[in-house]
């Protein structure tokens, strides 16, 4: 029977998407005849693997038999790992009076779909935070450099393919395409247009319709710092519970104005007030902008700044 006199050694280095980094390691052995021992082999594969993926199930391992010792020869075992095959490559070096060295090193990239998963998800736009990503079964791949997962992402009825490539054995990959989800422009639309609001999720939220806008100088009392006072009457109505009154703001020469502004005169009543809306329930009112033009864009903003649509003026 062979003997290791030395310890294997391995070196790691970080890959993202791997099940495990799977470094070659090395170790030297002594035979007693011409032939790798291939029972001996297996036990040595299985201990390399167990040392690199504590986490997964690694199951049989068989090597070839009646395969000669000699400089440079190479043979691949098959380990069961998570239930899918891994073949593992043995290389034989410094072979000198029945003595070698051994090398293991994976043929392929054994690759941890849920982190694919998650590396997918990083990349979706805020607007598409809410969509379901599938790369199907089993959870541990064993894929072959240039070999791609089939990955699907979808949002509200819309479905994008996405293919996940190996680049090489470390667990470098890249997406196909490159964008994994193209987000809708926002609707751009003219006074009196309806909006609708769409959530993370991809539902419909809310509809938002600016009316009809008003435009002042100002009076005795009240007079506009940039020029003009522009009132923009707003209805809203909630498609599902829970409906904070979201955030429009007027841009006019690329400059940008909240609709915050004061009056004392009633030319703008009723002011839209601050509401918490309901599935059905509807709430209408102005917002004052105080705004240097009479043209530009009334632009409507999610809690994260994300324009949403907006309204030509």
């Amino acid at each position: 029977m062979p003997a290791i006199t030395s310890s294997q050694r391995s070196s790691r280095s970080a890959a993202a998407l791997l099940a495990a980094v799977l470094a070659g390691c090395s170790a030297e052995v002594t035979v007693g005849g011409g032939t790798v021992d291939s029972d001996r082999t297996a036990a040595a594969v299985t201990t390399y693997l167990r040392e690199h993926v504590p986490d997964i199930q690694v199951g049989a391992v068989s090597c070839p038999k009646d395969v000669k010792v000699a400089e440079g020869k190479t043979f691949q075992c098959t380990a069961d790992v998570a239930g899918t095959q891994l073949p593992v490559t043995v290389t034989l070096s410094h072979v000198t009076d029945g003595d070698y060295t051994y090398e293991l090193k994976p043929a392929k990239a054994l690759i941890d779909t849920g982190k694919v998963v998650t590396e997918i998800r990083s990349r979706l736009p805020a607007q598409a935070a809410g969509a379901s990503i599938d790369c199907g079964t089993p959870l541990i791949r064993v894929v072959e450099v240039g070999g791609k997962i089939p990955c699907t992402v979808s949002l509200a009825g819309k479905r994008q393919a996405v293919q996940t490539v190996v680049d090489d054995l470390g667990g470098t990959v890249h997406f196909e395409p490159a964008t994994v989800w193209v987000v809708t422009p926002p609707s751009i639309g003219k006074i009196g247009d309806k909006l609708t609001v769409y959530g993370e999720s991809g539902a419909a939220q809310l509809e938002v319709t600016v009316t009809r806008l008003k435009f002042t100088t100002g009076d005795d009392f009240d007079q506009p710092e940039h020029g003009l006072y522009m009132g923009a009457y707003v209805t809203l109505r909630a498609l599902i519970d829970q409906q904070d009154l979201i955030e429009i703001t007027a841009v006019a020469n690329g400059t940008t104005y909240s609709g915050d502004a004061i009056v004392t005169s009633t030319t703008f009543d009723p002011p839209l007030a601050a509401a918490i809306l309901n599935q059905g329930e509807q709430t209408a009112g102005w917002l004052i902008f105080d705004v240097p033009t009479r043209h530009g864009q009334l632009v409507i903003h999610d809690t994260d700044n994300h324009q949403l649509g907006a309204w030509k003026y």
